[in-house]
């Protein structure tokens, strides 16, 4: 259940819906949505302290997913607008006007707003789920689930099932080709079958060839990835997430993908996703677009490598001792030296007086 908080009210006696409304998108709107918008524009124009899409429809006979459909379709038109806040919408209100509408435009905009709380997938009830199930779209899609799952569906199922279409807006086409992806894949969870939906949801998948082209490379590109890893197992998100930055955002070759599995499992032997990233970054920064270009690359790392060795070599060459000299060398005090050398010649004249005096005594 959407809870809807109003701010910044006034409390006239009346209120006041323009004549262009009334002229001119009053006449092709669906009359639960002209209901809708009566009905939500004068609880915000007067003191209503808080309502819920729970609330409204009870109010007008409706089904709550037809309220918030009625939301989405004024959005449309240009007569609310949206803005995401966390878990916060703010709805502004739009006068209508001849002229194209302009969110910022404060001539054409009302200031006081509407805050819409959103919590989970919308909540539908048994009754509600009965007359859906008149819509022939919506009765084959419960029918193609039954027969995937083998089982029949309860009202938790029929709920999720009926959301993929009404909350998330997937085609039913898409609902069919996701329940067949996620089947032959062995998980038959109807949570699972949500994730996957959600995800389809956020990454704009709405279309049978955009699921196509997602079932083929997770059945193919991340399963090839996954052996090339040594994984055998199915992807975990975080591992998902840099398989579809490879894919989707860095547009690498798949043949370049595989070569940085390869490398990262040389080198760290261990199947390290955010080690690959780190490769298939720096190759795409340097413009790799193939297997020949990441050669190239290679022989110039190579080539920068010896020219650095050799150079290192040069120099160690001349600083490094030859065999002549190869031993500890003294280290002479040459003041010490000069020295002994007096002492020596001190002692030697000392020894020619000596003599000198023995041979004149003598003779």
């Amino acid at each position: 259940m959407t809870v809807i908080h109003f701010e910044n009210r006034t409390d006239p006696a009346t209120t006041p819906i323009h004549n262009e409304f009334i002229d001119k998108y009053l006449p092709k709107a669906d009359g639960n949505f002209v209901k809708v918008y009566i009905f939500l524009y004068r609880c915000y124009y007067h003191q209503k302290p808080s309502l819920s899409t729970k609330d409204i429809s009870e109010k007008l006979g409706l089904l709550e997913s037809d309220v918030i459909k009625a939301f989405q379709y004024w959005a449309e038109q240009g007569l609310i607008h949206f803005k995401q806040n966390d878990d916060m919408i703010t709805i502004g209100f739009q006068i209508p006007s001849d002229k194209e509408i302009k969110e910022d435009s404060p001539k054409n905009s009302v200031h006081k707003k509407v805050h819409i709380y959103h919590e989970t997938r919308p909540n539908y009830s048994p009754e509600e789920l009965s007359i859906y199930m008149k819509n022939p779209e919506i009765s084959h899609l419960f029918k193609i689930a039954e027969r995937y799952l083998g089982r029949m569906l309860n009202h938790n199922d029929l709920q999720i099932l009926y959301s993929l279409y009404d909350w998330l807006r997937l085609p039913v086409d898409v609902i069919e080709l996701l329940l067949e992806h996620c089947i032959s894949n062995n998980h038959r969870s109807i949570r699972y079958i949500e994730k996957v939906a959600i995800t389809w949801a956020e990454e704009g998948i709405n279309t049978l060839e955009k699921a196509k082209l997602r079932i083929k490379i997770f059945n193919e590109d991340f399963r090839e990835i996954m052996k090339t890893f040594g994984l055998n197992r199915d992807p975990a998100p975080v591992e998902i997430e840099y398989m579809n930055k490879w894919i989707n955002e860095l547009h690498a070759p798949m043949e370049i993908i595989l070569e940085a599995c390869k490398r990262t499992i040389t080198q760290i032997q261990e199947p390290k996703f955010s080690y690959a990233h780190t490769i298939i970054d720096s190759w795409n920064k340097n413009g790799v677009k193939s297997l020949e270009d990441i050669k190239k690359l290679d022989a110039a790392y190579l080539q920068k490598k010896n020219l650095q060795n050799n150079s290192s070599n040069t120099n160690d060459y001349y600083s490094k001792p030859s065999k002549f000299v190869n031993f500890k060398q003294r280290e002479w005090d040459f003041e010490e030296l000069e020295r002994l050398e007096r002492e020596y010649l001190q002692k030697e004249l000392s020894k020619e007086d000596d003599c000198s005096e023995i041979k004149k005594n003598f003779f």
